[in-house]
């Protein structure tokens, strides 16, 4: 109760302390949560990119240099393939503009698609929240991934309007925080329909099966080797990806996102120390003869030293919990205005949270070290002197 009644007797300061480690700890709270989000983005993609050759075509609006059969062929027959699993993917809504996460209709073979469910990661595997896959056969249906869904507010029964044609949806994917949260899975048998409407060269050209992607699944540590090969098998005009450049691409991207989160903790430490360096000197200076009558009845150095100690780690942990609780009003406001876009760009966790309200506490405590070590090493005859 001292404690808490020395803070009190100079609250305009202490207030003033509190507030400036948590503008720092809100910053440090949104910077960290942004990157938590991204990293999960992040290990996502990884995970289910894992052991899979990127393949698509580089034939841009004219779309020339799509994968036929003979290319799947290829693939096929290249030693350490498991399995080739295609796609025609389109963009969902050719009106949108800039999307933070594109989200796109994706045409699959279902056979073709579930075989490289099964042989790929388990981390990677889609999983349905409610509903059903279609049957062999249907036409003119689909299973959203969650950012879709939620964006588009559908739900398993309701039709999806997307390029001119409507699709019944029978299913909504779980959450997987990677890049088929912004698909809609289709009917291989729609999707080139579409793609084909879409290109009156193609349909001139008397093309009927082609698709935009394909990922090769290969033997774990065989990417980089496989896909020169590919690369040299395939003809031009295709962009190949080994999953051991996808996580390094990944990793540095990752790498960018931690150092923004050590740089906005470095302002916290700057502002939140000067801050209560400035307020225990204050309050050394102020309580002087109070510290020296303590020391001539017996307080010790160390009774002295751990009661302005515990001042600033409280002054800490009051500055992280405001932060913390401003961070969170914050990311939820901010988070329910992206979720109509059907991209939330922050994740709280509770290893973030923890993390912010211990740095802010350990921080206080760091820059009230010196001030304290001060107070206790106060001459008890000096200090009573003191006016």
């Amino acid at each position: 109760m001292e404690i808490l009644r020395n803070l009190y007797r100079r609250r305009l300061r202490t207030g003033l302390t509190v507030l400036g480690i948590a503008v720092g700890i809100l910053a440090f709270t949104v910077m960290g949560a942004m990157a938590e989000k991204l990293n999960r983005l992040i290990a996502g993609g990884q995970a289910y990119f894992a052991n899979r050759i990127a393949i698509h075509s580089t034939g841009a609006a004219l779309r020339l240099n799509l994968l036929e059969p003979a290319d799947i062929e290829v693939m096929k027959r290249t030693p350490g393939v498991r399995h080739v699993e295609t796609q025609i993917m389109l963009a969902l809504d050719e009106t949108a503009g800039f999307e933070l996460a594109p989200r796109f209709l994706v045409g699959i073979d279902l056979p073709n698609f579930a075989r490289a469910q099964l042989i790929g990661d388990e981390a990677a595997r889609l999983r349905l929240a409610r509903g059903s896959w279609w049957q062999p056969g249907d036409r003119q249906v689909a299973v959203l991934g969650s950012a879709v869904a939620q964006k588009m507010k559908l739900d398993v029964g309701d039709t999806l309007h997307a390029r001119g044609r409507d699709f019944r949806v029978v299913g909504v994917l779980e959450e997987t925080l990677s890049l088929p949260d912004g698909w809609a899975l289709i009917p291989e048998e729609d999707a080139r329909e579409l793609l084909l409407e879409g290109s009156p060269l193609l349909q001139a050209m008397g093309v009927e099966q082609v698709w935009t992607n394909a990922y090769a699944l290969v033997e774990p540590g065989m990417g980089d080797e496989l896909t020169d090969r590919l690369a040299q098998s395939l003809r031009r005009g295709y962009l190949l990806h080994s999953p051991e450049q996808l996580v390094k691409a990944a990793g540095t991207a990752s790498s960018v996102l931690n150092a923004a989160i050590l740089g906005s903790g470095a302002i916290a430490v700057i502002v939140g120390s000067l801050a209560v360096v400035n307020t225990m000197l204050f309050a050394v200076g102020e309580r002087t003869r109070e510290i020296g009558l303590k020391k001539a009845i017996g307080a010790g150095r160390w009774a002295i030293l751990r009661e302005f100690l515990a001042e600033s780690l409280l002054i800490g942990f009051l500055g992280g919990l405001l932060g913390l609780a401003a961070a969170a009003g914050l990311i939820a406001l901010l988070n329910g205005y992206a979720a109509q876009e059907g991209t939330p760009v922050f994740l709280l966790t509770p290893r973030l949270a923890l993390g912010a309200l211990g740095f802010a506490t350990a921080l206080g405590g760091g820059a009230g070290a010196w001030p304290a070590w001060r107070a206790a090493n106060l001459d008890p005859v000096e200090a009573l002197r003191a006016i």
